[in-house]
């Protein structure tokens, strides 16, 4: 019986969080656009001056907030970690944000989710649940590159999974860091931008699904037998 409200608990507490996460995404929503954040680029710099490391924690929770809601508005606001702390340390404060951010979203998950879904559908979905243990590194890091599941979602799903943290934690720092940096590097350039959509450009998309298939090749090859060593 206490497990059962313990459990009730979190789901309760995790779905508070996630509203507040989108309350709080969509009242800010308005003032996070390129032409908004130019208009207003000397007051919000004099104000990262006077209170930097206020300003470091606000951007943190910022990339809490949006990489975990539905409103997408994340890479925005990793473009402001470029263009107001520089290449640099907004290359550094994306990444270990971010990867704060997932953590966040796969700990509700894990602890609110994770046992009922595991009653309800974890006989249906054991092959998927087995796979994922196996190669569950391989997966998340391939989602991670190709940025094409919001980063919401994977975290969820993973959390409700039963892939190891450590796995988790390993190929989520890894598959963000690559968007981190080209959000940084475009931040850092934000005035020569018109919108977030010119970030990614379709070489940039490419080379990135490339180097999710190459990341991906062990587990497909395992399976599929692409090439074996009776062919060197």
């Amino acid at each position: 019986m206490p497990k059962k409200l313990s459990q009730s608990r979190y789901i309760k507490y995790a779905l508070i969080t996630f509203l507040i996460f989108i309350m709080l995404a969509v009242w800010s929503a308005d003032y996070l656009s390129v032409d908004h954040i130019n208009a207003n680029k000397m007051m919000i710099s004099q104000f990262i001056d006077q209170h930097y490391y206020f300003s470091v924690l606000l951007f943190f929770i910022a990339c809490i907030i949006f990489i975990n809601s539905p409103v997408p508005l994340a890479a925005m606001v990793k473009l402001l970690g470029g263009f107001f702390f520089g290449f640099y340390l907004g290359a550094l404060f994306n990444i270990v944000a971010t990867i704060i951010a997932c953590l966040a979203g796969f700990g509700l998950s894990r602890y609110a989710f994770k046992e009922t879904f595991e009653k309800s559908y974890y006989e249906r979905l054991k092959i998927i649940e087995d796979e994922l243990e196996t190669n569950g590194f391989y997966y998340l890091l391939t989602l991670r590159l190709i940025m094409l599941i919001p980063y919401a979602l994977i975290n969820i799903l993973a959390g409700m999974s039963r892939i190891s943290f450590k796995t988790y934690f390993f190929s989520t720092a890894l598959g963000v860091t690559p968007a981190s940096l080209v959000y940084a590097n475009a931040g850092s350039k934000l005035e020569e931008i018109n919108s977030v959509s010119q970030l990614l450009s379709p070489t940039i998309f490419i080379a990135f699904l490339l180097v999710a298939l190459i990341v991906l090749f062990p587990v497909l090859n395992k399976k599929f037998n692409i090439i074996t060593r009776s062919d060197f």
